[in-house]
């Protein structure tokens, strides 16, 4: 007798089996996506961690969808060779998880978070293609195909996704390569005697082993407490390493520099219609707040300015809290 879809069974046992472990996989999935969205944002330390613990998550993530794929595989209803591509592109897509992964360790460079849309979206489309093929049995075998094909698709076409943002990242890297170059070769060419305010601009970079060399070649200067108040006056002096240059906290220094962090203040009081976000002020209040630190510490008091800074500062904090509940 010629079986009916009506006729054909389900097989029971395997989808109980995948939903367990859909279940299983979907719960470290949401563990997985919060690791990886929050990669980049701590110290060496931390960042070292979370990458650790995103890497052992991918690992046991990918484990259990392939073992979910196999699964389906070999018990669920569909075209074989879609069962078959199934078992090769899910654990590829790990490895493609693994490349997401580590562009989201750097998020403050293009491209961003957009990588964590591959993490985001396999999972659960892997998931559905196998409890899809696990109980499609009943279904016609055009249908299955075409639904089976589909998700499939769908998974391999966010996996492709990683070779634009790959590139994205590596344009940002040669164009930070080309400018450390020329960083270099500008260093290379400044003289032993060149007054203060060439090698200020060198205290721009996040290598720490090229601004210590800047600092060691700025304490060499005879005239930098000349040139360094000449700044101040003008008021182009970057005040965040008022206390890296090995100057005299005299009280003229201490003058001058109280006038510039006034100065520096003016401008970035917060303008009821003109909101912006504290982010935008961040490094100059870091920087003040760290030259007013030394200043006072050398016994030149700054009361007034800290008062302007910590006002400016709280009214840009207050625009991030939310609004506090009205009284019913």
């Amino acid at each position: 007798m010629n079986s009916t879809p009506a006729a054909i069974k389900l097989p029971v046992g395997a989808i109980a089996a995948g939903i367990v472990l859909s279940i299983i996989t979907l719960l470290l999935w949401g563990l997985h996506l919060a690791t990886v969205a929050s990669l980049g944002r701590s110290d060496a330390a931390g960042n070292g961690l979370g990458q650790a613990y995103a890497a052992i998550q991918l690992i046991a993530l990918w484990s259990l969808l392939t073992v979910l794929t196999i699964l389906a595989g070999a018990k669920g209803n569909g075209p074989g060779a879609a069962r078959v591509a199934a078992i090769v592109i899910v654990p590829v897509s790990g490895l493609v998880a693994s490349a997401a992964a580590g562009l989201l360790a750097q998020p403050y460079i293009a491209p961003h978070l957009w990588p964590i849309v591959i993490p985001a979206l396999v999972p659960p489309l892997v998931v559905a293609w196998a409890l899809f093929t696990l109980s499609a049995a009943r279904l016609r075998a055009g249908i299955t195909g075409v639904v089976a094909g589909a998700l499939l698709a769908a998974i391999v076409a966010v996996c492709v996704s990683i070779w634009p943002l790959s590139q994205m990242r590596k344009a940002v890297e040669d164009q930070e390569a080309a400018r450390l170059q020329k960083y270099d070769a500008d260093f290379a060419r400044l003289p032993g005697n060149a007054p203060l305010w060439d090698w200020t601009p060198f205290l721009d970079t996040r290598d720490g082993t090229k601004r210590q060399k800047v600092f060691d070649s700025i304490r060499k200067l005879d005239r930098r407490q000349a040139e360094a108040e000449a700044m101040l006056d003008r008021g182009d002096f970057p005040v965040g390493y008022l206390g890296s240059f090995d100057l005299d906290p005299t009280p003229a220094l201490c003058t001058k520099a109280r006038g510039l962090l006034g100065k520096r203040v003016e401008p970035l009081v917060l303008v009821s219609d003109k909101p912006r976000p504290y982010s935008a002020i961040a490094d100059q209040v870091s920087d003040a707040v760290t030259a007013m630190r030394w200043l006072v510490g050398y016994g030149c008091s700054c009361d007034a300015e800290l008062r302007a800074w910590e006002t400016m500062a709280k009214a840009y904090a207050q625009l991030r809290r939310p609004p506090s509940g009205r009284a019913s």
